[in-house]
């Protein structure tokens, strides 16, 4: 009854954008592909990046046979130091992933103090691998980053396979190229379930050639008199590329201005040499150092980061953050880093900042500039390569799913062979057949805030919503510990709620609210101190909804001698 049974359950990816994580489990076996992080909206104060939660591989960490990242992008490896805390298992990964998770797990062990066992196995272009008694073939997709790769788990009923993220370009450089013959073979022998992804499954035709920064920018080489400064994600290698290929075109010379050591770009300037062949050929020819930033008007400076840091290196640029780059009229500025989701405020504020600048400034807009993610075409594509029985989008908002269902639809196939998963719904397939069923398991967002891990909860995120909107009021009260009977006068600060010199009857009040509530259990020493503080709290700030409007924070102190 157990054999050929097949689960997938996803614990990220799924109606959201980012945080890529799926479990696959063949016949008990569990496998888990991607896992990544997702940035947090604006709304969530203070908290640098959400994991998947990872309930459902502890209680089945004896089951996990291997971990297996498709690409080197946050979204789908930067929460594997968090899961290879819970489990000791083998990682697969292709080489050059394999030196950034290498790097990952060298600052989250110096940032955490802690030791992160890394079994890392690496995987080849077109290659297959035995992950603890289930077969994995690997083949190469054209993303932004070399070396990323699909994969196809071999089951008796047919491959179920995961497309990872990627386009079709048939001009793709060397390290960049899709295997279609690979993928044409694995078709062949039999699909029972394709997973692909959906953030660009609306946007019709293919993603390619308007994918490519070349496009945009060459009129810029063309006609800039001074430095061109070009702000591009660390992450997107491809788009490094291009600019490294326009600095050869245009006889200028380039400076890579990665601020933060740990990022893709300093990792790849490091590793590339090691890499056969590499992802950069001849760079002596082209880079320079940074210290020629001031004197050299024929450069090329690419600033390159994270997508959450990226923006905030900007404004510290326009603010004089940096003796070394002060921006002038003679300067090109090329914003070429789309905003992402949880870096808007950032964005807007560093893209208004630049126009304040003498330099002249071309911001790339998220339309004008896709990321590497699969169009309509890109998909229709692979459904003709891999033939599918059934159908699941993934990876994406839940309207990016639907549209990608519809993709899916015109390509032919029935709408009971398109399967629409959430976090935490897990499908299940019984022989070749998809079962009428699915097991659902809570998968609550889990929120990394500084070094804590998952103890920001919607609470927390809400009291600093507060602070920040309407401010904070602190009530200090000095009682007797017997009597309970008031010591001093009552003090009451405040901070970001009212501009205390026109609102004295306001502190008043609250200093009447306050006294009143004492006096009221004198001599009653068996009412304890957090009874008398949560009225005190619950008054105050029913006296100040009704008469400001605003809902600050408050806190009463109550001090017993």
């Amino acid at each position: 009854m157990n054999k050929n049974l097949i689960k997938i359950l996803p614990l990220g990816g799924q109606a959201e954008m980012g945080k890529s994580m799926y479990c696959f489990e063949i016949n008990g076996k569990l496998l888990i592909v991607d896992a990544g992080i997702r940035f947090p909206e604006v709304s969530k104060l203070g908290v640098d990046i959400i994991i998947p939660d990872l309930s459902y591989i502890k209680e089945n960490k004896g089951r996990v046979v291997g971990i297996i990242i498709t690409h080197g992008h946050d979204d789908v490896m930067a929460a594997l130091p968090y899961l290879l805390e819970v489990i000791d298992a083998p990682v697969f990964a292709p080489s050059l992933t394999g030196y950034f998770i290498e790097q990952m797990l060298e600052k989250f062990e110096k940032q955490y103090k802690k030791s992160i066992k890394l079994d890392l196995r690496t995987v080849e272009g077109s290659s297959s691998v035995n992950v603890g008694g289930i077969r994995v073939e690997f083949f190469p997709v054209t993303h932004s980053i070399p070396g990323a790769v699909g994969l196809a788990i071999e089951t008796k009923e047919g491959y179920i396979v995961y497309g990872s993220e990627f386009l079709v370009d048939l001009s793709a450089p060397n390290g960049f190229t899709i295997d279609m013959t690979k993928m044409m073979e694995i078709g062949n022998k039999g699909v029972l379930a394709l997973m692909a992804e959906s953030s660009y499954a609306k946007n019709e035709g293919y993603t390619s050639p308007k994918h490519k920064l070349t496009n945009q920018i060459e009129h810029t080489f063309e006609e800039a008199q001074g430095r061109i400064i070009i702000t591009s994600y660390a992450q997107n290698v491809y788009r490094t590329r291009e600019i490294i290929e326009l600095c050869r075109k245009y006889h200028r010379k380039l400076v890579f201005y990665g601020r933060d050591n740990y990022d893709t770009t300093n990792t790849l300037l490091r590793i590339n040499n090691k890499i056969n062949p590499p992802i950069f050929e001849n760079l002596k020819e082209v880079v320079v150092d940074k210290s020629r930033i001031a004197k050299d008007q024929n450069l090329v400076v690419l600033l390159t980061g994270a997508p959450h840091r990226i923006y905030h290196d900007l404004v510290d640029l326009v603010d004089g953050g940096d003796d070394l780059l002060k921006f002038t009229k003679e300067d090109s500025v090329v914003v070429a880093s789309p905003v992402i989701p949880g870096t808007e405020k950032i964005a807007t504020k560093a893209q208004n900042e630049l126009f304040k600048t003498p330099a002249n400034v071309k911001i790339l807009k998220n339309r004008q500039l896709p990321s590497m993610h699969a169009s309509a075409e890109d998909l229709k594509f692979i459904m003709q390569l891999f033939k599918p029985k059934y159908y699941i989008p993934i990876k994406g908002d839940y309207s990016h799913l639907i549209d990608n269902r519809n993709v899916a639809l015109s390509m032919g196939l029935n709408d009971d062979r398109i399967v629409i998963i959430d976090n935490g719904e897990q499908i299940t397939f019984e022989g070749k057949n998809l079962a009428g069923y699915r097991d659902t398991f809570e998968i609550p967002d889990v929120m990394i805030d500084g070094i804590g891990i998952g103890d920001v909860g919607e609470k927390v995120i809400d009291d600093r919503i507060q602070l920040s909107s309407d401010g904070v009021v602190i009530i200090g009260v000095t009682v007797d510990a017997k009597t309970r009977k008031l010591l001093a006068n009552t003090d009451i600060q405040t901070r970001g709620f009212i501009y205390l010199r026109d609102s004295a009857h306001v502190i008043n009040a609250m200093m009447d609210i306050t006294n009143k509530t004492v006096e009221k259990y004198e001599n009653n020493a068996d009412v304890e101190v957090n009874t008398i503080r949560s009225q005190i709290k619950d008054k105050v700030a029913k006296y100040v909804s009704k008469e400001t409007g605003k809902r600050p924070v408050i806190l009463p102190i109550i001090i017993e001698i």
